[in-house]
């Protein structure tokens, strides 16, 4: 039954609650992700406001509503009620969005200055991680699937992802946002922008993570497959994971289209996809042992964990690997520190340019062991250069410290990676 005008005035929550959404909605500070939670519980109240019943006992206030009423309608939502689609499968138990639905019912009652009646929903158990062992033959297993440099998009991506949560724990948000222009000259590095939510408050951390031999070739492979699928993008197409097919329903910022920036949930429904695509080609080829997760967070935790398990073991006196970034931008540092350190490295990169001229004139060969120091000593000052800047300023240096283009590979500069950036 949907409500009239005379109940309105029966019914005052029912005329205030567009009014409180607003109000919530007004919240400088509000996410996207967060604006479409309180649209989505708005939508959840409004369906329960047009049941007689509902409106009839919860719709006289606000304090009805989202007190007594909001107890009430998170039981009938984990009762599988309410939903915008008639579905056949049984409601959940605990999950991620009860929990997200008692937030927003909670925030909402905040703004309203009443007391919430949201159930309060204990964490769900969270699922086995995969143990190091397995993540070790994991490694091993990706290394044998690069090798194979798979042509496929979605397989060459599948392996950048589960490369990159291996080396650096990120987590889907952190690998959406790494951008091309987060790769190290020579693949090695990454840059990784933690979410605050990770650590709390509103702090982003840049960790600039060393990647192993694996994760290069994996980086190496995919850049040619990627530099195909954003050919065909207007304007510039800066993100390293992408979209592989376009489709035709509309977001908040249109369509998507092949080569655009790929999302969370398009990253965790892709990996879930692949994963057991490739668990079935390895075994019809006769391989086994292959321990990937269902979801990419499972992976995620098991490496956070070995990472907490060795700062432990390293506190305590044990020689255990030191397993973390090579350099860290935190923007609480003192400023004239971090201007030294920057400045102090640019002056490394115009001191190794100038010694990799003089070994090659001293030399005349290029397979010369003077002239590899002097390459590798080279790479490294050029590498950190970009860590602390970003490529447009590293490229600015090595040109004004007189490197030829052509000598950008003995600055460490990949082929590929310069075509990408080019695109960019």
């Amino acid at each position: 039954m949907s409500t009239n005008a005379a109940d309105e005035d029966r019914f005052p929550a029912v005329e205030e609650l567009p009014q409180l959404i607003e109000k919530v909605l007004a919240d400088p500070d509000m996410t996207k992700s967060v604006e479409s939670h309180v649209r989505w519980v708005e939508g959840t109240l409004k369906r329960a406001l047009k049941r007689e019943d509902f409106r009839t006992q919860y719709g006289k206030s606000l304090r009805d509503l989202l007190g007594p009423g909001a107890t009430a309608l998170c039981e009938m939502t984990d009762n599988g009620e309410l939903r915008v689609q008639e579905l056949t499968t049984p409601p959940k138990h605990v999950t991620a969005s009860q929990r997200r639905r008692s937030s927003i019912l909670r925030r909402l009652a905040s703004a309203a200055g009443v007391p919430s009646g949201a159930i309060s929903y204990p964490k769900p158990t969270p699922k086995p991680t995969v143990p190091a062992w397995a993540r070790s033959e994991l490694h091993n297993r990706i290394r044998h699937e690069v090798d194979r440099k798979p042509s496929a998009p979605g397989r060459a991506r599948l392996l950048v992802v589960v490369s990159l949560v291996l080396d650096t724990a990120a987590r889907t948000g952190e690998l959406c946002s790494i951008g091309i222009v987060d790769l190290a000259p020579d693949l090695s590095w990454v840059k990784i922008t933690r979410n605050p939510q990770a650590h709390g408050g509103d702090l982003r951390v840049t960790e600039v993570w060393p990647v192993s031999p694996i994760t290069q070739a994996a980086l190496a492979n995919w850049l040619p497959v990627r530099g195909l699928l954003v050919e065909d993008l207007q304007g510039g197409a800066g993100a390293l994971l992408v979209v592989l097919h376009g489709n035709r329903v509309f977001h908040g910022q249109g369509a998507y289209k092949r080569g655009m920036p790929l999302r969370v949930h398009g990253l965790i429904d892709s990996y879930q996809a692949h994963a057991k695509e490739l668990k079935a080609e390895v075994t019809n080829r006769g391989g086994s042992g292959w321990e990937l997760p269902k979801n990419l967070e499972q992976l995620r935790r098991g490496v956070q964990e070995r990472r907490a398990s060795y700062d432990t073991d390293r506190q305590a006196g044990a020689k255990t690997p030191q397993w973390g970034p090579a350099v860290v931008l935190n923007p609480l540092l003192p400023e004239e520190l971090e201007k030294k350190k920057t400045a102090a490295a640019f002056g490394k990169v115009a001191q190794a340019v100038d010694a990799f001229h003089q070994a090659r004139e001293a030399a005349g060969d290029e397979t010369d062991p003077q002239v590899l120091r002097a390459r590798r000593t080279l790479r490294d000052a050029t590498r950190l250069a970009w860590a602390r800047s970003d490529h447009a300023t590293t490229l600015k240096l090595l040109q004004q410290a007189k490197l030829a283009n052509d000598d950008l590979p003995a600055a460490g500069y990949n082929e590929v990676l310069l075509d990408a950036l080019e695109r960019t």
